[in-house]
């Protein structure tokens, strides 16, 4: 009798034990399933945009994104987001998520959080400061006149970041503000603006293998106020490198370098790209005006690209000492004497008249 109740206790045993097993072998499975399971959503090429309240719990973001259409199971992505040790780091915001994204890819969104929403904005090489401004104001929540005045008088509370900055005239950042292609964030503030384009000035200026201090006898400021006016000063990308030679001869030779880019930078709106200049706008009394005035303008006219700042830097091999405008394309005449400039001059009369 006590052999058989030992067996019949052996046999519930077993029974119990192998029960274990399974149950333990269907976690296991279940487990592994929970983890590495695929998100089951079809793909899609198009985004889903889904918002993460402020302080949802785990559930909750967890049924958002299926409710979005973007999981189609609560349960694996909180089991993931668990493994994960992510359950603290899910940011609030608004997303786009691709439907059929991995789970794993998902979370990993959420915990860098929402992007920012960005705005392009084009500033074409040589536009002032004032122009540029404009520009920004079109599309970002930057005043225009507010933009205009910090930067003309901005260069002390960025000189200890952007040492070139030293030597800018009156403290205006006219000049260093680089033209290119930018990505602003939506709400970015005139100080984002601003370090943004004088960094992109600082990593050109160093690819151009430019000294920091003086360069063939020029300081940083003059050698950007020298590409502020071949930049104006051309329409035709060749010509950049003769124009800087027929600035720098001059200055060599001590002429006055008579530039109307010089006077045009003084002038008030859209007289600024007027063709022809008047005795009154050449008569106009600054320190700009390069006709009245020995030597280079005090500081840059405009804010000059790469090619304008290498040109200023490496001047082609002239002896020329004058140019005209006198191709309708912008081109322009390059003369070594004064019989070949009058006979540019002449020139240019016939083709835009007096």
């Amino acid at each position: 009798m006590m052999r058989m109740r030992s067996q019949k206790r052996s046999s519930v045993g077993l029974v119990f034990l192998t029960v274990l097993v399974l149950v333990a072998l269907v976690g296991i499975v279940g487990g592994w399933w929970l983890l590495f399971s695929k998100n089951g959503v079809p793909t899609s090429d198009s985004p889903v945009a889904v918002t993460i309240e402020s302080g949802s719990s785990t559930r909750q973001v967890a049924e958002t994104l299926q409710a979005a259409g973007l999981i189609d199971n609560p349960l694996v992505f909180r089991v993931r987001v668990r493994f994960a040790n992510a359950d603290a780091q899910i940011k609030a915001g608004d997303f786009e998520i691709t439907p059929g994204t991995d789970y794993d890819d998902i979370i990993e969104l959420l915990k860098t959080g929402p992007a920012r929403q960005s705005v392009r904005v084009v500033i074409p090489e040589g536009k002032t400061i004032a122009q540029t401004a404009a520009i920004l104001a079109e599309k970002l929540p930057i005043q225009a006149d507010d933009f205009t005045t910090i930067a003309r008088s901005a260069a002390p509370d960025y000189v200890d970041r952007f040492e070139f900055l030293a030597g800018a005239y009156q403290d205006s950042l006219e000049g260093f503000l680089f033209p290119d292609t930018y990505d602003f964030d939506v709400d970015a503030t005139a100080d984002q603006v601003i370090t943004t384009m004088l960094s992109r000035f600082r990593d050109v200026w160093a690819s151009l293998d430019a000294p920091s201090a003086t360069t063939k006898g020029y300081t940083t400021t003059e050698i950007v106020t020298i590409a502020s006016l071949v930049e104006r000063e051309v329409s035709v990308d060749d010509e950049r490198v003769l124009v800087s030679s027929v600035i720098q001869n001059r200055l060599k030779k001590g002429m006055r370098l008579q530039l109307c880019s010089s006077v045009q930078f003084l002038l008030p709106g859209e007289e600024k790209s007027k063709l022809r200049l008047t005795n009154a706008d050449l008569a106009t009394e600054s320190p700009y005006n390069t006709y009245l005035h020995q030597g280079l303008p005090p500081g840059p006219i405009a804010n000059p690209g790469r090619a304008a700042l290498d040109a200023a830097l490496h001047p082609a091999k002239t002896d020329y000492i004058y140019f005209v405008l006198t191709g309708k394309d912008g081109s322009q005449t390059f003369c070594s004497t004064l019989a070949q400039f009058e006979k540019a001059k002449a020139k240019s009369k016939a083709v835009f008249g007096e």
